[in-house]
Formats: C-alpha cells, structure tokens, sequence
C-alpha cells in the first residue's frame, strides 16, 4: 500500500496526466482542422453546383430565344433590348465567376473556358462605354486582355 503514496507514484501519475492532456489537446486540434478542411470542401462542391445551376438557366435562355446568340442577325428593337438584358446578366454572372476564380484556382481550370467563349460572344456590348460602367475596373481589365490561360 505503501507504493501509492510515494511521491514517485504522485510524480509518475501526474507526467502521465500531463502527456494525456497533451495529447488530447493534439487530438482536438488536428479534429477541428479535419472538420475546416471538410466544411470547405462541402461549401466548394454547394457553391459549384450553384454555379454550374445559374449558369444552365442562363444557357435555357439562349436556347429558347436564339437570337441573343446571333451576332450576324439584325434584331428588332423589342429583340436588342432582350439582348441587352441577356448580355448584362451574362457579363454579370461572368464577373462574380472572375471574383471566385480568383480565390480558388481550381475554378479557373472550370470557368476561364467558359468565360473566354461568352466573351467571343458578347465583347462588343461590354464594349461599350455605357455598359463598362457597370463593372469593376479589375474584371474589366482582365477581359479587355484576354488572358485566360490557368497557370
């Protein structure tokens, strides 16, 4: 009985208790950083479906008025002012592409295809100084130079 009342005992119990709490503690840390890691993954694979899901309606509308595709069709005046609007929510929707492709270089791998095509469509309206002014100068930049080659 007299070995559990040393103070060896005491001693070793405690160094136990402490890498145990250590350890622990390691543990927790390296869960939490395993669940970060995981929350972004799912949030990514949300958001690209999201993405993916805005950009399908876009594209239905094309489908259903094959005008706004047209570059060589002459359009009425109730068709360019359709195409006007299609072209404001395209250039719109490829700007908050730019904003998320530049925090996530994977996106770019996905999205600067795409963007380039939509721009081969459509850079005559964003040319235009009225429609520049509804954009950010770092999106328009990047159009205007028309690098799209992922890295």
């Amino acid at each position: 009985m007299e070995i559990f009342l040393s103070d060896e005992y005491e001693t070793l119990w405690t160094a136990i208790s402490a890498i145990m709490s250590i350890l622990a503690t390691m543990m927790a840390i390296f869960a939490l950083l395993y669940s970060i890691r995981m929350y972004r993954k799912t949030m990514q694979s949300v958001h690209y479906g999201e993405i993916d899901k805005m950009y399908f309606e876009i594209l239905k509308e094309a489908l259903n008025k094959p005008f706004l595709l047209r570059k060589d069709h002459e359009r009425s005046l109730d068709e360019e002012m359709q195409y006007n609007t299609y072209a404001f929510i395209v250039w719109n929707f490829l700007e908050s592409i730019y904003d998320r492709c530049m925090l996530d270089h994977d996106l770019q791998k996905t999205w600067f295809p795409i963007i380039e095509a939509e721009r081969k469509t459509h850079l005559p309206w964003i040319q235009e100084d009225e429609n520049r002014a509804k954009f950010k100068v770092e999106f328009l930049k990047f159009i205007d130079e028309g690098k799209f080659e992922v890295a």
